[in-house]
C-alpha cells in the first residue's frame, strides 16, 4: 500500500495545484449548498397544491380516483409509513399527498403516493435509497424503475410510488404513473454533483446520495457513491461535501480514528496539501480516504495503484470544476 499512495501522491500534487475555493455550482458562488441537510427549494409549497398533482380521472386511460385524498405532513407521516418515516425526515420531508385509484376494466387498485422533499437533490436520495439493485428502469421522470405491481420514480423534489395490490399488466401502472409525471411543476434533470462520478467502469443506476450514515458513520452526512466494475473486480467511489474545510477536516478525522480502531493495515501518507491515508475497512475492504479542501473522497475495494491513482485524480478535478472544494 505504501507504493500505491506514493504513486496517488504524485499525481494528485501535480493535478490538483491551484484548486479554488467552492460552492454548489459556478453560477451560485458564495451560496449554500441545497445539498446540506436543511436545505430548500424554490417555490411555495402547501399540502393542498400536493393534492391537485394528483391526476384526474380520465388522465390516465381507464384509471379513476376512488375515495378522497390524503395527505400528511412531516409531524404525523409516521401515521402512514409508521416504520419508514425516519428514513423520509432525513431528506427533508415536506408532505406527501396519496390516493386510491381503479382500473374497472382488469379489476386493478393502486396506491399513488406523491412525496415532495426539500429539493431535487433530496428528492433524489430517497429514491436512491429505496431502488433495488437489480431493478428494472424506466424512463420516466428524471429517473424510475417499474415492476409487475409497482412504479416508482423521481423527478425534481418529488418522489412518487404507484403500488399496485395486485400483479398484473406494468405498462398499466407505467401509465398511472406518467399521467402524474405530466402534471409535475419540476425539471427531470440530475442532480449536477453526479457529474463527479467518472463515466468508465460506471454501473448506471447505482448511484446514491445519503443524507447521512456515510460510510457507516453517524457523524458523516452528505455523501455521493456509485459502484464501478473494471474487469472482473467491482469497487466504489465516494465524495462527501461540506460547507467549509474546516468540517471537511473532522469528517477526515472521524473516519481515520475509526479505521485506528477497527481497521487494519492504517498507513498514513499526507503530504502538506492533501491528506491521505489507506487502510483495511472491516466492511468495504481496501479503503483509499483523502481531503481536498471542503471535500472528502477516496475508493473503496480497488487495489489497482494506476487506476487509484487516475479515478481519485478525476474525482478531485471534476470537484474542483463544480467548485466543491
Amino acid at each position: 500500500m505504501t507504493a500505491l499512495a506514493g504513486t496517488i501522491l504524485l499525481g494528485l500534487f501535480l493535478s490538483l495545484s491551484g484548486c479554488g475555493r467552492s460552492s454548489q455550482n459556478p453560477s451560485a458562488a458564495g451560496k449554500e449548498s441545497p445539498a446540506a441537510a436543511g436545505g430548500t427549494a424554490a417555490g411555495a409549497f402547501s399540502l393542498e397544491a400536493l393534492t391537485a398533482l394528483l391526476p384526474p380521472d380520465g388522465a390516465a386511460a381507464g384509471w379513476r380516483m376512488t375515495g378522497q385524498a390524503r395527505t400528511y405532513g412531516p409531524d404525523n407521516l409516521w401515521e402512514y409509513i409508521d416504520g419508514g418515516a425516519e428514513g423520509y425526515l432525513v431528506y427533508n420531508f415536506q408532505g406527501v399527498a396519496t390516493a386510491d385509484f381503479e382500473l374497472a376494466e382488469a379489476r386493478r387498485q393502486a396506491v399513488v403516493d406523491i412525496y415532495r422533499m426539500a429539493n431535487q437533490l433530496c428528492g433524489f436520495g430517497i429514491f436512491s435509497a429505496e431502488r433495488a439493485p437489480d431493478a428494472n428502469v424506466v424512463d420516466i421522470g428524471s429517473q424510475g424503475y417499474l415492476s409487475d405491481n409497482a412504479l416508482n420514480f423521481w423527478q425534481g423534489p418529488y418522489y412518487v410510488k404507484v403500488t399496485s395490490f395486485e400483479s398484473g399488466d406494468p405498462s398499466k401502472l407505467e401509465l398511472l404513473g406518467r399521467a402524474v409525471a405530466a402534471r409535475l411543476d419540476a425539471d427531470a434533470g440530475m442532480p449536477s454533483e453526479l457529474a463527479v462520478f467518472p463515466s468508465e467502469g460506471l454501473i448506471e443506476g447505482t448511484q446514491r446520495y445519503m443524507a447521512r450514515d456515510v460510510l457507516g458513520q453517524s457523524a458523516l452526512k452528505n455523501g455521493f457513491s456509485a459502484d464501478y466494475k473494471h474487469g472482473e473486480t467491482e469497487f466504489k467511489l465516494f465524495f462527501i461535501l461540506h460547507d467549509n474545510t474546516e468540517a471537511a477536516n473532522e469528517s477526515y478525522r472521524v473516519y481515520h480514528e475509526f479505521m485506528q480502531q477497527y481497521g487494519k493495515n492504517l498507513q498514513d501518507h499526507s503530504g502538506e496539501e492533501f491528506p491521505l491515508f489507506s487502510a483495511q475497512d472491516p466492511y468495504y475492504g481496501t479503503v483509499v480516504t483523502m481531503q481536498s479542501g471542503k471535500a472528502v473522497l477516496g475508493i473503496m475495494g480497488l487495489d489497482d495503484p494506476e487506476l487509484v491513482n487516475e479515478y481519485l485524480k478525476q474525482m478531485a478535478s471534476k470537484l474542483s470544476l463544480q467548485d466543491l472544494t
